[in-house]
Order: C-alpha cells, then sequence, then structure tokens
C-alpha cells in the first residue's frame, strides 16, 4: 500500500482526541504506572508526544522541503519533555498535545505536499536517506504505536486480577 497523505491525516487528527477519550478522568495511579524500569507511564507518553510535535515532525518535514538531500534532522530526544511534563496535570498535558498537534496540522496543510514533494529526501542521524513519504508514514505509525501502549500499559494494571482469562487477553503478552 502506498502511504496517502489524506489518509494519514485522519488516523494524526485523531490521536489527541483518543487519548483524551480514553485518559481523561483517571485517577493517576492509572496514568502514572509503567510496565516496570525503563518503560513509560500514559503521562510520560502524552509528554513524548508534546515534545515530537515541537521538534520532530514537522521540523524534519520543512528540513525535507527546503530541498537539501544531504541535509540532517537533528537527533530527537525521546524523553526530552518528561521533566516538564511530570510536573503537569494530565489535562493539562492533553490539551497541549491537542493545540500542538492542531498547529502540526494545519502547518503540514500550508505545505502543499505532492507526490513529488513526498519523494524529496534528507539524512536521518540514525537510518541514513529518508524520504517525506516515509517520514509522514512513521509519524502515523508512531501515534498508532503509542496509543497500543497507553491501551496495554492500562490493560496490565490488571494482570494479576484476570486470573486463567490472561491466556485470552493479548494486550496482556499472553496469546
Amino acid at each position: 500500500m502506498t502511504f496517502d497523505l489524506a489518509d494519514g491525516r485522519l488516523i494524526l487528527e485523531r490521536t489527541p482526541p483518543t487519548l483524551r477519550a480514553l485518559l481523561t478522568g483517571l485517577p493517576d495511579a492509572w496514568t502514572r504506572s509503567n510496565e516496570g524500569p525503563n518503560t513509560w507511564s500514559p503521562h510520560e507518553v502524552i509528554a513524548h508526544l508534546v515534545n515530537g510535535e515541537r521538534t520532530d515532525w514537522i521540523p524534519r518535514a520543512r528540513l525535507i522541503l527546503a530541498g537539501d538531500r544531504t541535509a540532517k534532522f537533528v537527533p530527537f530526544d525521546r524523553e526530552g519533555f518528561f521533566v516538564q511534563g511530570r510536573a503537569l496535570p494530565l489535562s493539562e498535558l492533553l490539551e497541549l498535545f491537542a493545540i500542538s498537534r492542531a498547529e502540526s496540522l494545519a502547518a503540514l496543510d500550508g505545505m502543499g505536499i505532492g507526490e513529488r514533494e513526498l519523494n524529496l529526501t534528507a539524512q536521518h542521524p540514525g537510518l541514513g536517506e529518508v524520504t517525506m513519504r516515509q517520514l509522514l508514514s512513521a509519524w502515523v505509525v508512531h501515534d498508532l504505536g503509542h496509543i497500543a501502549q497507553v491501551s496495554r500499559v492500562l490493560a496490565r494494571r490488571l494482570r494479576d486480577d484476570v486470573g486463567p482469562w490472561t491466556a485470552y487477553l493479548g494486550v496482556l503478552g499472553a496469546v
């Protein structure tokens, strides 16, 4: 399947309300728990998504559009907004993500990306040459991966309570 910007945008615009619906009103015991050492809580995932809106997707798209195929992306700090994000209530973090995503989508819409632009390239610090198509496809998949991650972290809070049903609940890692 070939990436279609309009279809991808449909996912990107749905991510903030999806996460807001899933997380709003849950106690910190749910939203600040994680899966163990070196894993992220749903709260941290939202902080990570905010950071991506600010420093990753659109800045990289702009770099690609500049047309210098030797231009290198600035490395992305995956935990770059964790300290500030942890200090914010989740409701504020979700709102910040929604606003930041709306701004990113407006910027994306203003870029006039067509087939030619989807084939432009730049240099990723770890992956080498990447296309705009790959960047935008990765953005969509990145969102879906974090939605799945948040769901999995929430589900695993009840891992010990489901008893023998663990065998049938793939989100718990059993199936």
